[in-house]
Parts: structure tokens; C-alpha cells; sequence
């Protein structure tokens, strides 16, 4: 009887082993598709991180064969000095295969992963380089507490204690880097501005102020009145993507940028508007600032006026909604257009459209300024006034 017990209590044992090892693999073969994109450019980069490391133990090799015959290159404990270059040789590679890995995933097929995985690699990079960034610290401090002493540089490993506070860095900076890291709208916005596009630049020549509280006034004035232009002007970057996860929609604004230098304002506009819509938005401009107030009523109505492309995309009930904030707009803007033409009247010499030409906002800046635009998906789905 005890015996029979014993072997009805070992089957429950193994049926609930086998159970759970079912589960077990149920739960890794899900894991494995919700985690196979990142898992594919991990393995990517750790395969170039390996590759470069066989280069850098071939060096270490060489290195080792050289302590055969100058025993100065071992340390105190026998073991060869680990060579100047090799650290920093190490922390080139994890960067480069970092790299790698996060372009292996932001290539592959948008059907492959969930939207939020793109954020999720640019965290793991970002706290990669946060531990790289803690390693190289570690080196340089103890490269050069050994120098002060009299010693050569590496005369002694990193202490491990380095290694600690890198660990303790990358949690905390891998969950920032996936909150803070942009979308696949904000990449293509970030990318443009690496990348340049092509611009429509315009420049507004104004009369020499004569004393510097003039200027001032006059400069906030201008600022002011082509606010709308640039608003206008800055470009509305869509992207989608449908996968397995469902379908996700992105939007992020390619700002216009403005330069002011003296009595020069310079304009480069990111979104396409009409040419000769442009032309002449910049003759009123001109006749506004000799004075000529028959220029009012078109600037009200094109600085209120969504750009074309942008009430294409609207739907018929939006469209209703939007000639009513139309016609608010130009009630509130006829009065500031009145203002600024009396303060910029003899102000404004020459408003010039010159041709389209390549422009790279990042990485320098030289002064320009971007247009301040709202921030969030919402807020940008609500400016009809961005150019697509």
C-alpha cells in the first residue's frame, strides 16, 4: 500500500515537472517572438564585437611573446601588463558593434517587431555607451594615479570597483535612453537634420536702426509678423507601421529656422509651399513694410490659410473646423498685422525668395533658431498649418 502511495506521489512529481517545463518553453518560444528583433541585432553586434576582438587578441599575442623576452612588460604578480591600447581598442569595438547592432534593427522589416522595440535597442545602446563612458573614465584615473606615482601606465588593471558603478549606471541610463529616444518619426526628423534637405530660403533686408533699443523693437516686431511664415513653412514628418502587433502612427515637425544678424533676417523653410504663392507672400511683405495696408487683408488671409497639402489631408468634418478657427485667426491677426505695419513701416527695404538650396541644420548652428512648434503627437495632429 505505501509503496503504491509512493509511486502515484512520483508520477504527480514528473506530471507536474513536465508541466512546468512546458510552460517553461511555452513562455521562452513566446519571449522569443516578442524579443526576436532585438535578440537578431544583439547577436549582430556581438558577432562584430567578436570579430574585432580576434584582432585585438592577435596584438596581445604579439604583446605576450615580447614579455618573453623584456620582463618589464609583466606586472609585480607575473602576469603580462595588459597593453596601453588594448582597453581603448576594446571600448572602439563595443561601439562600433553597439552601432551595428542598433542599425541591424533599425533596418529590418517593420512587420518583424512591435513599435516600442525601437526604443527599447536605442535604451540598450544609449546604456552601452553610458558603460563605456564609465570604463573610460576608470582607465584614464587609473592610468594616471599610476603616472604620479612613478609607475608605467598600465602597471595595474582597472580596479574592479569601476566595474561596479558601471553596472550601477547601466540600468538607471538604459531606462532613460528607451523613455527619451524618439520615435521612427522623430529618427526621420533626426535624421534629415544630419542628412540636410532641400530648403527654401528667403531673406528680408531692413533699414539701420539708429540706436540699439530701436533695433530691438524693430527685430521683436519682425519676429512677430512671419511667426506664421515659419510655422507655415516647417514640414509635418508621418510615419506608420504595421506588424504583427497591430498598426502604430507616428507624427514629428521638421522646424523652419530663422537667422537674424544685424539688419539681415534669413530664412530657410523646411516644408514645400507653393512658388508662386511665396512670391507673393514676399511682395506683401515688402508693401506692408513701405506702408501700403492693401497688404493687410492678404497677409490675414495667408497667415491664417493652412498650406494646401495640409487641408488635403484634413477630413470634410476637420475642414469645417478649421474655417472656423480660420476666421478667428484673422480677426485676432487683422489687429496685430495693423500694429506691426505702423511699427515696421520704412523698416523692411527688400523681402527676396532665393533659390532651393541644400541645408544642414546639425551639427552647426551659427546662429540660426528654430521655430518654436507645439510638442507631442497630439499637439502636432491639431496644427493643420505644418506642410506635409
Amino acid at each position: 500500500m505505501g509503496g503504491s502511495n509512493e509511486g502515484k506521489q512520483q508520477r504527480g512529481h514528473a506530471a507536474l515537472l513536465v508541466l512546468g517545463g512546458v510552460l517553461m518553453a511555452a513562455l521562452g518560444v513566446l519571449l522569443l517572438w516578442l524579443w526576436l528583433p532585438l535578440l537578431i541585432a544583439v547577436a549582430a553586434g556581438g558577432l562584430v564585437f567578436v570579430l574585432l576582438s580576434q584582432a585585438g587578441r592577435i596584438g596581445w599575442m604579439l604583446e605576450g611573446r615580447r614579455a618573453l623576452r623584456d620582463p618589464g612588460l609583466l606586472m609585480e604578480d607575473g602576469r603580462l601588463r595588459t597593453p596601453v591600447w588594448l582597453p581603448f581598442y576594446a571600448m572602439l569595438a563595443a561601439l562600433l558593434a553597439t552601432a551595428c547592432g542598433w542599425m541591424v534593427l533599425f533596418l529590418l522589416p517593420d512587420s518583424l517587431h512591435p513599435a516600442e522595440m525601437l526604443q527599447m535597442g536605442t535604451g540598450l545602446a544609449g546604456a552601452i555607451v553610458v558603460l563605456v563612458a564609465v570604463w573610460l573614465l576608470g582607465q584614464l584615473s587609473t592610468g594616471w594615479s599610476l603616472l604620479r606615482q612613478g609607475q608605467a601606465w598600465n602597471a595595474r588593471r582597472m580596479s574592479p570597483e569601476w566595474w561596479i558603478w558601471a553596472a550601477i549606471a547601466f540600468v538607471p541610463a538604459a531606462l532613460a535612453m528607451g523613455l527619451m529616444a524618439p520615435d521612427r518619426a522623430g529618427l526621420q526628423v533626426w535624421g534629415l537634420q544630419w542628412r540636410g534637405y532641400d530648403s527654401q530660403p528667403i531673406r528680408i533686408q531692413l533699414a539701420p536702426a539708429s540706436n540699439p533699443e530701436q533695433a530691438r523693437l524693430r527685430d521683436a516686431a519682425l519676429l512677430e509678423l512671419v511667426q506664421p511664415l515659419l510655422v507655415q513653412g516647417s514640414r509635418r514628418i508621418a510615419a506608420s507601421m504595421r506588424s504583427r502587433h497591430g498598426t502604430s502612427h507616428w507624427s514629428a515637425a521638421l522646424p523652419a529656422r530663422y537667422r537674424l544678424q544685424g539688419d539681415v533676417l534669413d530664412i530657410q523653410l523646411a516644408g514645400r509651399l507653393e512658388p508662386e504663392g511665396l512670391q507673393r507672400y514676399a511682395q506683401q511683405l515688402q508693401q506692408l513694410g513701405a506702408g501700403d495696408h492693401r497688404a493687410l487683408r492678404w497677409l490675414v488671409a495667408a497667415q491664417c490659410l493652412p498650406a494646401p497639402s495640409a487641408m488635403a489631408a484634413l477630413s470634410a468634418a476637420a475642414r469645417r473646423a478649421q474655417w472656423a478657427q480660420v476666421q478667428a485667426c484673422a480677426q485676432q491677426r487683422s489687429q496685430a498685422l495693423q500694429a506691426l505695419g505702423a511699427q515696421l513701416q520704412g523698416q523692411i527695404e527688400q523681402v527676396e525668395v532665393l533659390p532651393l538650396a541644400h541645408y544642414r541644420p546639425w551639427p552647426r548652428r551659427g546662429g540660426w533658431q528654430a521655430v518654436a512648434l507645439p510638442s507631442g503627437q497630439e499637439a502636432l495632429d491639431a496644427l493643420p498649418l505644418l506642410a506635409q
